[in-house]
């Protein structure tokens, strides 16, 4: 994808979304440039819970039973 495409793509999402992903990407940008980044991979890739810091939201209603399983419950 070209830089003119992303633009064009981003532009179109709501102000919003577009304050969120931008939040993401500084925190990203920010977690791996730091130097205790650096100092914690120590050249070893990093496992399980790796990416337990960043935040991520889930729907209210994400445990909820699906209707499409109810005949399976």
């Amino acid at each position: 994808m070209s830089f003119a495409a992303l633009e064009k793509k981003l532009n179109s999402l709501p102000q919003a979304a577009l304050a969120e992903i931008f939040s993401y990407v500084d925190y990203i940008f920010f977690k791996f440039s730091s130097n205790d980044y650096d100092k914690s991979v120590g050249g070893k890739k990093k496992g399980f819970g790796c990416l337990k810091d960043i935040p991520c939201k889930m729907a209210p209603n994400f445990d909820e039973p699906l209707e499409e399983f109810a005949e399976y419950m």
